[in-house]
């Protein structure tokens, strides 16, 4: 019951994703109203408390109504917080979204040490606390905007002019964080609601939240070395799905989930930056972008976690288990394959690793925001009609906005503005580029 009480939880969210690419503008209006929010909340109270009336009782139409109203606060807030997330791009994500993390595992701690119905009465709070502590901050940090933009170029068409549209950001990247998230979903199965592996789940959720604090405090304290932190947590994320095979049945398979955690824990702090950097900057319609990856992200979970607990109610699928698990981290390396050759992903990481230092060179030089962001491209070697594509735009009007930066930057190449980027920039941001 708790795992189908989460795979609902997250199915029903993924209605509030799809309403926000079919009607945005209604979303965006219900997340900046006070009503809504706190009712929202409120409901995912009620919802928690349907959850755990539902695992005393063993009804099942309890745990329908918690899996709705908890499914309807997970996709209200989650658009109602991405917003305040995807502010301004990477730099607001890291500070919200790590720091998130790390609260997270500071907060679970003494609910942890709790007796079981005094941690369930106090999760079922959590909800109210999250819409409470949204309707704090100011609404302009938590509203959406859409940016103006002329229709996409006549060279877009297909699944590029859809990407375009919808998304802001590569097939590919989406795809493979599609793979990932359905390892990940398949994972929670096996770590957290397997019953030969119950014990394991506290552990696995000890480790997520140590990371979460570690990664915390290296994006926050080596903001410009973060891309070899999501690099390494990608690593770590293969070696944990591969230690699976290996260790299936035997007394050391939570280590396996322990590492793979560990650096799942890492890689969604990396796919919020890029996804909040793609829709900042890329995006015609940010927060089509952020729901779409929201979808995603939800759907494969579910759908990871249910092909677990299919597989698993059949002997066959006991049987075979440790192949599973291999043919899932088949999967992982696949995707991770598709991120780690994906010449945007890299392109925004560098950008968000040096973006302070452009930034304020930016602001010095009096740069608008399209330049700023045809700088970040020149500065780290993308050609003209790369950034034209990228951004949406003509190569004329990629052409004017290089010819007003290099006039207020004050020189008359590419080069030159190179080497004044170098002699600006510190020597280990521009080692980033």
């Amino acid at each position: 019951m708790p795992e189908t009480a989460t795979i609902g939880t997250f199915l029903i969210s993924t209605v509030t994703y799809v309403t926000t690419l079919l009607n945005h503008t209604a979303v965006m209006k219900a997340v900046m109203n006070k009503g809504v929010v706190f009712t929202t909340g409120a409901a995912g109270v009620l919802g928690s408390a349907a959850f755990v009336a539902s695992g005393v009782t063993c009804s099942w139409g309890l745990l329908a109504i918690g899996a709705v109203l908890s499914g309807a606060f997970m996709g209200i807030l989650t658009m109602g917080w991405s917003g305040v997330y995807c502010k301004n791009g990477a730099s607001t994500t890291v500070k919200y979204l790590a720091g998130g993390f790390a609260a997270a595992f500071i907060i679970d701690i003494p609910v942890l040490l709790m007796i079981p119905l005094a941690a369930a009465v106090v999760s079922s709070l959590f909800p109210l606390a999250s819409a409470g502590i949204l309707l704090t901050l100011d609404p302009k940090e938590r509203s959406w905007s859409v940016k103006p933009s002329s229709p996409a170029p006549d060279t877009i068409r297909g699944l590029k002019a859809f990407s375009y549209r919808y998304l802001g950001v590569q097939l590919s990247i989406l795809g493979a964080l599609c793979l990932v998230m359905f390892g990940f979903g398949y994972l929670q199965h096996l770590m957290s609601f397997s019953v030969t592996n119950a014990n394991s789940g506290i552990t696995i959720q000890l480790a997520r939240g140590l990371v979460a604090v570690g990664t915390y405090l290296a994006v926050l304290f080596a903001t410009r070395k973060s891309s070899i932190l999501y690099r390494v947590g990608l690593l770590v994320t293969i070696a944990g799905f591969m230690a699976m095979s290996f260790l299936f049945e035997t007394d050391l398979f939570w280590v396996a989930g322990v590492i793979a955690i560990s650096g799942y824990t890492v890689f969604d702090v990396m796919k919020w930056v890029v996804f909040a950097q793609l829709a900042f900057a890329q995006s015609k319609n940010a927060i089509k972008t952020i729901a779409f990856m929201r979808l995603c992200d939800a759907a494969f979970c579910a759908l990871g976690a249910g092909a677990g607990m299919l597989i698993g109610a059949f002997p066959l699928g006991v049987e075979y288990s440790a192949q599973e698990s291999n043919i899932v981290g088949y999967f992982i390396v696949i995707a991770i394959v598709l991120l780690l050759g994906s010449e945007d992903i890299w392109c925004v990481l560098r950008n968000e690793r040096g973006g302070g230092s452009l930034a304020s060179q930016a602001n010095e030089w009096g740069l608008t925001q399209r330049e700023s962001d045809v700088l970040a491209y020149l500065a780290a070697g993308r050609t003209q009609p790369w950034i034209a594509e990228a951004l949406h735009i003509s190569e004329n009007t990629v052409g004017s906005h290089v010819r007003h930066i290099y006039q207020k930057a004050g020189v008359h190449s590419r080069q030159e503005l190179l080497d004044l980027l170098v002699s600006t920039v510190s020597p280990e941001t521009h080692e980033g580029m």
